[in-house]
């Protein structure tokens, strides 16, 4: 146990970058700068005990119960489209406090290795920002969804019933009457996925998609694709538009961002399994603005072999990043990283340790003089009428 303490405190001193910088000076330290209120809304019962004089919380040679292996499950954020390691830190089959996970690259500064033990990395913990935090209150909100939700009014009125999770499936699978208790819809009959999955012939689907394409050519007209697919008619949306596909493009899945092989499982269900093209993501509009960006940056002035001309194309739809461990010069517009802007949480860190070391230099240009701004070498505050101006200058 004194050997695993001992290495518990190598690397506390290790990660921190103070030498000898022990569990027991943490607890001092957070005690002197009013850790114990953060303490306090971090572990469940902890104003309790107080109140009935127990102080073992915040004695130094006390464990912290939350800084035990058995007492943390390692998952990954869902609370941005970053998505950093975590460690859920749970207590009486509660999530108390989450932090980041030390293992993961994004989360801490040096990295750590893969091998190094859980029992060691318990007590150790990596960046996380609030909102990552913030995952205990999204767990727990009273108003979280966690029961299927049906429609118990008309469209609008906000009224809904609770059913089962096996009606559920079976309603929307088999469809039916399904809204026999809602006024003025209880002769409405709603089709199931059974029934709109009314293509199933995977060959079949690449004759009459190819036909379509063939329409949009002016290869072949509406009239020559009903008389070649008549006995299938039945099969589509609306024959007089064979653009539109068959029924099972019906189904639409919506969703939000979808990373991490999440969006290729949808992608298999909806459109290789169900036959639906209608598999939709979102994203934002600043994300989309980065996306861009990064492409713009990124094309070459090729030739197009088919036009014989050259144009900008070949470029890459991805989010370029600053290199902040080796940069010796970043330019930041419009992003302030000691605030609140696009992970990997370790970039802060990055940023720091590189102007106190000397290394790094940044500027921000931002009609605000933000907390990064206020760090940085220079600060432009430029106006929104002139950002456009500026790079073509």
């Amino acid at each position: 146990m004194n050997a695993k303490k001992n290495e518990v405190g190598k690397l506390a001193s290790a990660t921190s970058g103070r030498p000898g910088f022990s569990r027991r000076d943490l607890l001092k330290s957070a005690a002197f700068l009013g850790g114990s209120a953060a303490l306090a809304g971090q572990v469940p019962g902890f104003l309790a005990g107080l109140a009935e004089g127990r102080t073992d919380y915040l004695a130094p040679e006390v464990d912290y119960p939350l800084a035990k292996p058995e007492q943390i499950l390692y998952s990954v954020c869902q609370q941005c489209n970053t998505q950093c390691g975590i460690k859920a830190k749970i207590q009486n089959g509660i999530v108390a406090k989450i932090d980041g996970n030390p293992f993961s690259p994004w989360n801490l500064t040096p990295h750590l290795p893969y091998k190094t033990s859980p029992f060691i990395t318990a007590a150790v913990d990596g960046l996380l920002c609030p909102k990552g935090q913030a995952g205990v209150q999204a767990a727990y909100d009273p108003y979280r969804i966690v029961k299927v939700l049906k429609r118990a009014g008309k469209r609008g009125e906000g009224k809904w019933i609770t059913i089962p999770f096996d009606q559920a499936i079976d309603e929307i699978v088999k469809g039916g009457y399904l809204f026999k208790h809602v006024a003025g819809e209880e002769n409405r009959k709603v089709d199931g996925l059974k029934t709109i999955r009314a293509l199933e012939d995977a060959k079949l689907t690449r004759e009459m998609a190819d036909d379509v394409a063939k329409i949009w050519k002016k290869e072949m007209t509406v009239a020559e694709f009903k008389e070649k697919h008549k006995s299938r008619l039945h099969l589509l949306i609306d024959p007089n538009h064979p653009d539109l596909g068959p029924k099972n493009n019906q189904f639409v899945f919506m969703s939000g961002r979808m990373k991490g092989g999440r969006g290729d499982l949808v992608g298999r269900f909806v459109k290789d399994s169900f036959g639906s093209v209608n598999a939709h993501g979102h994203t934002t509009v600043c994300q989309g603005s980065l996306y861009f960006t990064g492409k713009a940056m990124s094309e070459q002035y090729l030739l197009d072999e088919k036009e014989l001309k050259y144009k900008w194309t070949g470029g890459k739809k991805f989010y370029w990043q600053a290199d902040t461990e080796k940069s010796e010069f970043i330019l930041f517009v419009g992003a302030s990283p000691f605030e609140g802007n696009y992970g990997p949480t370790n970039r802060a860190g990055r940023i720091t340790n590189g102007m106190i070391d000397g290394r790094l230099k940044i500027a921000v240009v931002d009609p605000r003089l933000s907390k990064t701004a206020a760090k940085a070498w220079k600060w432009v505050p430029i106006t929104g009428n002139l950002t456009g101006a500026m790079p073509l200058g």
